[in-house]
């Protein structure tokens, strides 16, 4: 009916421009109606649009949370079986390194030990040694001596 309506009546004129003819009761009820039906169409799907907006936008954050909820499990999970692979690594080593640190506290100690009988050992040859020396130097002594008491040698 509309386009009826619009081929029979012409709203502007042809001839000058920015001119208008009047336009019709009926046309402008009928204009009335079509804008009115059209705003209607338009809130009804805006609301419709809207609602299907609202619900994806629901169902994205229901996604979103439960995926960070399995992302946060999963984590916690990882790090919990990372922890005590680590612990038990740390201990094997700490237990590792206490027996080496042991060895060597051993190993210094048999050190100390030895050393010090090579020292009795060295202390009891020196004794030996000074004695000896002493007895040598009573015998030079002596021998000096007896070379003093002698006449003395004629010079030819």
């Amino acid at each position: 009916m509309i386009q009826e309506c619009m081929h029979s009546v012409a709203l502007t004129r042809w001839g000058k421009r920015g001119e208008t003819w009047p336009v019709e009761p009926e046309m402008r009820e009928a204009f009335d109606r079509l804008g009115a039906d059209l705003r209607g169409e338009m809130q009804t799907f805006a609301a419709g649009l809207r609602g299907e907006i609202q619900a994806s936008a629901a169902d994205l954050r229901g996604e979103i949370q439960t995926s960070a909820a399995e992302t946060r499990a999963y984590v916690d999970d990882r790090l919990q079986t990372t922890t005590g692979e680590m612990r038990r690594h740390f201990e094997v080593v700490g237990e590792s390194l206490r027996s080496d640190i042991r060895a060597v506290a051993e190993g210094v100690v048999l050190l100390g030990q030895r050393m010090d009988r090579g020292f009795v050992e060295q202390a009891g040859q020196v004794g030996g040694l000074d004695r000896r020396v002493l007895r040598l130097e009573v015998r030079v002594k002596s021998l000096e001596d007896e070379r003093k008491t002698r006449r003395p040698r004629r010079r030819r």
